[in-house]
């Protein structure tokens, strides 16, 4: 099979589609961050992108602490709203209508209409070009009942969407496997 050669700015894989809070009180804010994902189990660590023009990004390096805010797929329309205006010209939580929900460790509030809330503390920040990745450690998560089942989220109940080359896209319901199916693999 022939390859094409993409630019190495492409990226090739989904990635979650997330709704980060940021700062405490009237200055709270909402922004829409598709780079978003896990780099460390023990101790739990996030990393999150954002660009240093960003309003959320001032907030984000004034308190040290973050939430991401997981939506459903019925939230599609708040979730891209977050990600297309400035919270220096509109307050979002207002015009979405959402409310902000007391985290339980960190100060910045969680969307209280969203089902997944994770509460950050940044540990450390690295300049790497258009962004600045701040590493959240995961001091605290949430999630509404109805999508955990024996202590873990119930990936039959997932409705998450993803985003991938300027577009969201759907994650389909249902298991291929469980991790670990290959070592049932003999040479």
């Amino acid at each position: 099979m022939k390859k094409v050669e993409l630019s190495p700015k492409i990226s090739t894989f989904p990635m979650p589609t997330a709704v980060i809070s940021v700062g405490i009180g009237e200055e709270a804010n909402l922004i829409t961050l598709a780079y978003v994902g896990k780099v460390c189990f023990n101790p739990p660590i996030i990393a999150v992108s954002i660009q240093p023009k960003r309003h959320s990004y001032q907030l984000i390096d004034k308190h040290g602490e973050f939430v991401i805010n997981y939506p459903t797929i019925e939230q599609l329309k708040e979730t891209d709203y977050c990600g297309t205006r400035s919270g220096r010209d509109i307050n979002k939580w207002k015009d979405l209508n959402l409310t902000k929900e007391q985290a339980t460790i960190v100060k910045v509030p969680m969307i209280k209409e969203f089902p997944w809330n994770m509460e950050c503390k940044v540990i450390k920040k690295i300049e790497l070009g258009s962004h600045v990745c701040f590493f959240g450690r995961v001091v605290a998560t949430h999630s509404d009942p109805n999508y955990v089942k024996n202590e873990v989220l119930d990936p039959e109940k997932f409705n998450f969407p993803a985003y991938i080359a300027g577009n969201y896209l759907e994650l389909k319901k249902g298991i291929l496997e469980k991790h670990g199916f290959s070592e049932e693999i003999t040479n």
